[in-house]
């Protein structure tokens, strides 16, 4: 006898699957990294929780995850993955809308301000309301939105930054940003899936100390810690409480579908998450091993002994097409383009001239850098720095050793612009702030003078540093401390006049 199988109209444009089930919807995800997939050489790799939401779902509903790290709602707009959301998107499918962690940047690619309802024009909430939610709208298809996850507090003292709410910055409005997307919500009926409250009440109840294991570690080493990102564990988690969320608020179509089946860990007041079993490190992180006996670059020309390195946190497999290391007349330039490299909470990447200084011989290091070019962005920095570790031209996720810097930092907060900071046991701190932005063309003068005591730091006209600066950066080599001029992230400048005196 013969079967005639027929596809009923208006299914016949879900996907078919190899068992020859039909995928009823496709669950959109887009938002930043707190959701976004990576491949990382991490001890404990970075998980978005968009990558683990297929876990609590039935076989019938299939995830497309196309959220990516660094962007905010008005930065997504000039990726693909936003085409391919306006093109792919049809009725009867879901969008679920996570970002916040960026729109709060400082920086006109990404900034939108807190401030506003979803009819004012620049604020955070217009931008998922006409980008996101309306696009959705006019296909049949239905959006979630999920306030940005917490960030992670080290002490377990809740901070704003924490909780998404900030305030202005020169030109730039801040505001709270979870607030603006729950008033986005109630407004026009949207369902809201409120991450930062989750999330934040789960910290509570777990406390610091068991925190930490939900994030990312770039090395086997605690203080590595990343505090905004997840691990695998942290990503299971953050998908299986989003999900049921969903399930709670009874998002039609889509709560049926939500399976909470899953080994749990059963926690005070009737919280549970998904079992701490399922956190596990990645077998095949390496961690670096230093070795004193550095083999000068080929890449690189040296100047009057100074030697070029680009090490660190850059681009997988980098060409180093990113990075400019170059002798001029009376100095270098030294560039860094395309996003390579940073100075962040847990872990730098860097161009860097160098000379390597017997510990125990006191020196001054001084010179003049002027500012070609920069991009506003909190991870971006120039200036001299001493450390107790180099590398030569190696990529690297982890946080390697300590160091001094006679550096601007976090250079979108014109008002708080950090002068001078440092890494100590693998944690990044501040010298002082100074006032007033660091303008392009500015010529400043920098120097770092060394002691029995530790190092004092001088940028600008500023009174020296010294600090929390008071301490030996022999941890990972006894015996010497790399002292140059280094770039990170976006920065284009020249070092002039360099001197390397011994006291």
């Amino acid at each position: 006898m013969l079967f005639i199988a027929f596809v009923p109209i208006g299914i016949n444009k879900r996907t078919l699957r190899g068992n020859g089930v039909l995928y009823m919807s496709t669950l959109w995800v887009v938002g930043d990294s707190t959701l976004s997939a990576f491949t990382d050489k991490y001890y404990y790799p970075r998980y978005g929780y968009g990558t683990k939401l297929s876990a609590y779902l039935d076989d019938t509903v299939k995830v497309r995850n196309i959220a990516l790290s660094g962007r905010s709602s008005k930065s997504f707009l000039t990726e693909p993955e936003y085409k391919e959301l306006l093109s792919g998107m049809q009725n009867g499918d879901y969008l679920i809308v996570g970002f916040g962690h960026n729109d709060e940047k400082m920086e006109e690619a990404r900034h939108t301000s807190g401030k506003g309802r979803y009819t004012d024009k620049g604020s955070f909430a217009n931008s998922i309301y006409e980008n996101y939610y309306l696009k959705a709208k006019e296909v049949g298809c239905t959006t979630i939105l999920c306030t940005p996850i917490v960030r992670r507090p080290a002490d377990g003292v809740w901070t704003d930054d924490c909780m998404h709410v900030t305030g202005n910055q020169g030109e730039f409005t801040g505001g709270d940003y979870p607030q603006a997307i729950r008033d986005m919500g109630k407004d026009l009926d949207i369902p809201v899936v409120d991450m930062t409250k989750i999330t934040r009440h789960m910290y509570d109840i777990l406390g610091a100390d068991n925190t930490k294991y939900l994030h990312a570690w770039p090395s086997n080493k605690e203080s590595s810690v990343d505090n905004t990102h997840t691990n695998i564990w942290g990503g299971r988690v953050n998908a299986y409480l989003c999900l049921a969320e969903i399930k709670k608020l009874g998002v039609q179509g889509l709560a049926e579908h939500v399976v909470l089946d899953d080994k749990k860990d059963e926690l005070e007041d009737g919280f549970a998450i998904p079992s701490k079993e399922y956190l596990v490190s990645d077998p095949s992180y390496v961690p670096v091993v230093f070795n004193a006996n550095l083999k000068d670059s080929k890449r690189w020309a040296e100047y009057d002994g100074w030697k070029g390195t680009v090490f660190g946190d850059i681009p997988p497999e980098s060409d180093f097409s990113q990075f400019t290391l170059e002798p001029v007349d009376g100095g270098v330039h030294i560039a860094v383009a395309d996003n390579a490299g940073k100075i962040a909470t847990v872990t730098d990447g860097l161009a860097m001239y160098y000379k390597k200084v017997p510990v125990g011989r006191n020196f001054t290091l001084s010179a003049r850098v002027r500012v070609n070019s920069y991009f506003k962005n909190d991870q971006v920095s120039f200036g001299l720095m001493v450390r107790d570790d180099c590398y030569i031209d190696m990529q690297t996720p982890e946080a390697l050793g300590d160091y001094v810097a006679a550096a601007p930092y976090l250079l979108t907060r014109e008002e708080g612009l950090v002068k001078c900071f440092a890494r100590k046991s693998g944690n990044l701190f501040y010298g002082g702030t100074t006032k007033g932005g660091i303008a392009v063309g500015e010529t400043i003068d920098v120097r770092i003078i060394s002691s029995n005591d530790g190092y004092a730091l001088y940028f600008g006209d500023d009174e020296a540093m010294t600090g929390g600066f008071d301490f030996k950066l022999t941890s990972v080599d006894p015996d010497n401390v790399y002292v140059g001029m280094f770039a990170a992230r976006n920065a284009d400048v020249t070092f002039t006049d360099i001197k390397l005196e011994y006291n």
